[in-house]
């Protein structure tokens, strides 16, 4: 389950939070106030932190502030009095994920909580796609037409207040763009609201965007910025009806009271939108709404040319992350990643330089140090004589079994005994294969 980090300075609140969370499965860690949760935070990552906001030393919002700085993937809970709502709101605008008042109703808080929690996947896609999909002096790094073709727009419509339809496959960078549209624009000052819609239950996604009571929607606090929603095609149709009704006439109703409303729709979808208006599952008159800018980010594989200025800045990123001398991947390498489909885009690209940097054992980044999946993807067997074939499959042998002794000192910390335990083979023997492969060192 997860791992929840409590920051509340009365001990009777965090024994209580405790006792619930754990109750589900969960984890938890507990500090007194801001000061010592940023200790915790250098040797423990959370998935979800519930913080006070009145606290000694360091309040929630000066932790909230740290907190979206440092660690941008984690989802943040403020725990507020009713008297201090309106700085709850403000927690919100700042980056919040949401907000409970005391005393809260259990049922609504552990609601709360799941919502964060399946969010907390939203937000690491986010944080990996905002390091992924890159800019170099502000600018997308990409040499093919299609990703000039982008960038032009994000220039020509960021401050103009038309809709934007940002569509593309998970992992292209939706994040990026609609981070570049708010920052280019004039509503820079103002909030950018993100609403990760797919993590709230059908039910709860009219309260989540709209409000409910005195608690403040994601448009309400989105008020003259830009409110974001991440995969708009898993709205229910009921809501889809009520947001239509809300950028056509600029008014929403909550709770009989009618409200005016203004600020700039960026909407993302991984899914065929009009697949689904086909399917009955998304409203044609909502689509076209929202698709009066439409952005469309093609896949990795469709522009190969981008990858490997990727590639050398990943191998940067990752280099002095681990402390590592490397400089380039080799020729085999390169043609690997190229021939390779790429199904999780720029995100995918990423973590296989991570690991590559992480198992290399020199400057140059061999191929067979790339991940084993996109080395099962690699051309297949030649069709030339036996003898030839033989050769071929020597060579991928010894390029899989170099693999597996590399990852299983990797999994083992460099522990020869656990490596070879799981691998099944005697120590020993092990350990003459990897000093002759040059992937271990005998410890001095």
């Amino acid at each position: 389950m997860a791992k929840i980090l409590i920051v509340d300075d009365e001990d009777s609140v965090r024994k209580i939070i405790g006792i619930q969370l754990r109750r589900l499965g969960h984890e938890t860690i507990e500090a007194p106030d801001g000061s010592q949760a940023v200790e915790i935070l250098k040797t423990e990552i959370p998935d979800t932190i519930i913080t006070d906001l009145k606290m000694p030393k360091m309040d929630g919002l000066k932790l909230l502030q740290k907190i979206r700085k440092s660690y941008p993937q984690i989802p943040v809970i403020m725990i507020t009095a009713h008297g201090t709502i309106d700085t709850a709101v403000e927690a919100m605008k700042r980056g919040a994920f949401d907000y409970v008042t005391k005393p809260f109703n259990q049922e609504d808080f552990l609601n709360t909580v799941t919502r964060a929690l399946g969010s907390a996947e939203e937000l690491k896609k986010e944080f990996q796609r905002s390091r992924s999909f890159l800019r170099q002096e502000d600018k997308i790094i990409g040499t093919t037409e299609e990703m000039e073709k982008v960038y032009s727009i994000i220039e020509r419509v960021a401050n103009n207040n038309s809709n934007v339809l940002i569509t593309g496959e998970t992992g292209t960078g939706k994040e990026v763009v609609v981070r570049l549209l708010h920052d280019k624009s004039c509503r820079r000052e103002s909030p950018l609201v993100r609403a990760y819609v797919s993590a709230c239950p059908i039910p709860q996604q009219e309260a989540y965007l709209f409000g409910e009571g005195t608690k403040k929607g994601c448009l309400e606090l989105a008020e003259n910025g830009s409110l974001y929603i991440d995969e708009v095609g898993a709205l229910g149709l009921d809501v889809q009806a009520k947001l239509f009704e809300t950028l056509t006439s600029g008014q929403y109703v909550i709770e009989s009271e009618k409200r005016s409303i203004e600020f700039r729709i960026i909407a993302a979808s991984d899914f065929n939108l009009l697949q689904k208006i086909e399917n009955g599952q998304f409203r044609k008159d909502l689509f076209y709404c929202l698709n009066v800018v439409p952005i469309y980010l093609p896949p990795l594989r469709e522009r190969t040319q981008d990858i490997e200025p990727l590639v050398d800045h990943f191998i940067k990123v990752f280099a002095k992350k681990f402390s590592k001398t490397i400089s380039h991947l080799d020729d085999e390498a390169v043609f690997q990643l190229i021939q390779y489909p790429w199904p999780g885009n720029i995100r995918e690209l990423e973590n296989c330089i991570e690991f590559a940097v992480n198992v290399a054992d020199g400057p140059v980044i061999r191929r067979e140090y790339l991940p084993p999946h996109l080395l099962y993807s690699g051309p297949k067997l030649p069709q030339n004589t036996w003898a030839q074939n033989r050769d071929y499959l020597q060579e991928r042998l010894a390029q899989l079994e170099k693999v597996a002794i590399v990852e299983a000192l990797q999994s083992s910390n460099g522990d020869i005994l656990k490596a070879s335990q799981k691998l099944g083979v005697p120590p020993s023997l092990l350990e003459e294969k990897a000093l002759d492969l040059k992937v271990y060192r005998r410890p001095s």
